[in-house]
């Protein structure tokens, strides 16, 4: 009974936070995966056997396995190709390890600052609906975002990936354990490599996700304060009235740009190291056959994916915070008191700084990067292959 008592709980909580639709169920929706792994979001602390775990088998699955492959096996150059493409998922899954590892603290800070820029919105009877419907459609996005890789990692790529006699991967796998075809070398193997591609999958998808949630979320924000101030010049609303909502809506611009910032400092490194193995990864693929195409298929996809969702959420919050310095123009603020007046100045002046992610901080994070890259790849490859 008690078994069954907690399995009814345990689906009435899962069914109320998929049909919740607020920053707290979307933290839980990516905070799953860590949480059975033992590194939750929310905690202050880690499981360390995880980590050791992870750490161990990636550098001697990916690190070792290539590195013996291109010294003893690696001869043509389609072959040194697929073996840098496994270098370049090494380097990919060590930078989002790393950085959960050592950002944890200002991860939880930079959470607790956004859910209280949440709960302040949520205030806003005006908005309210407009604010649920783009939670459900930050919700949607994180969801395709697990399902489609999901998909792919246990459909299509983890049955050939766990596979020992497939070579189509160019790396060693279970470097001495040789010979593979005997029992158990054969089964340990496979153990291996599918509890690695587990922790891969879990520490890259999660890292992704809580970046696209925090980008799309903070993009929210600034749309409904853009909204709200827009109210000022809409609204018969009296002086009182005007000089209690401003500092209200000042505090939550300050808490928005006070967000970007640190996420500046979160991701900054890291999505520069994301944006140099992404790119060597897709030019790389260009020179495979069609055939081996369809084994790195999964790869390519997410590769792909991971690039353009950087780009387009950042310009999404890049056009949110332009929307935001015209309505702050175009708030009525010419009929407000002059210390209102000089107040609404200020914020223009804030609002008028360039808000931009950039990678490694040099790259600007936007769709104009995402295309010129496209077409950089596109012209190189064209000169190198034919």
């Amino acid at each position: 009974m008690k078994v069954l008592k907690c399995l009814k709980n345990t689906y009435l909580d899962i069914k109320n936070h998929l049909q919740d639709d607020s920053f707290d169920s979307l933290l839980w929706l990516v905070n799953i995966m860590p949480s059975l792994a033992g590194f939750s979001l929310r905690q202050d602390k880690i499981a360390a056997p995880f980590w050791i775990l992870h750490l161990s088998l990636l550098f001697y699955v990916y690190g070792v396995g290539s590195v013996v492959y291109q010294v003893k096996y690696a001869q043509s150059p389609t072959e040194f190709i697929k073996s840098y493409v496994n270098i370049s998922i090494f380097i990919i899954v060590v930078n989002g390890s790393y950085w959960f590892l050592t950002k944890r603290s200002l991860v939880k800070t930079v959470l607790k600052k956004v859910n209280k820029s949440d709960e302040l919105a949520r205030r806003s009877l005006l908005l309210r609906t407009k604010h649920k419907k783009s939670l459900f459609a930050i919700k949607k996005i994180v969801m395709m975002f697990y399902g489609v890789n999901l998909f792919q990692e246990f459909i299509i790529y983890m049955p050939h990936r766990v596979d020992v006699f497939n070579d189509n991967y160019s790396m060693t796998p279970c470097v001495g354990l040789e010979p593979l075809t005997v029992s158990p070398n054969q089964e340990i193997c496979r153990l291996i490599l599918c509890v690695q591609e587990l922790t891969i999958m879990t520490v890259v998808l999660d890292y992704q996700a809580l970046l696209f949630l925090l980008i799309a979320h903070t993009t929210l924000m600034y749309q409904m304060l853009a909204e709200e101030i827009m109210t000022l010049a809409n609204s018969d609303e009296n002086i009182q009235d005007v000089k209690e909502t401003l500092p209200k809506l000042i505090n939550r611009h300050i808490m928005i740009l006070d967000t970007i910032d640190k996420l500046k400092t979160l991701y900054s490194v890291p999505t520069g190291v994301d944006f140099g193995s992404n790119a060597l990864c897709m030019s790389l693929f260009c020179f495979l056959s069609l055939q081996e195409y369809v084994t790195f298929m999964p790869i390519i996809l997410y590769v792909f994916a991971v690039f353009f969702l950087y780009c387009y959420l950042c310009q999404c919050l890049i056009n949110a915070s332009v929307d935001f310095e015209r309505a702050v123009y175009s708030c009525g603020w010419e009929n407000l008191e002059w210390r209102d007046k000089k107040t609404i100045y200020v914020m223009l002046l804030q609002a008028q700084k360039p808000i931009e992610l950039l990678a490694a901080n040099i790259i600007p994070i936007n769709i104009a990067t995402f295309a010129s890259t496209i077409q950089a790849i596109y012209k190189f490859v064209t000169v190198v292959k034919f």
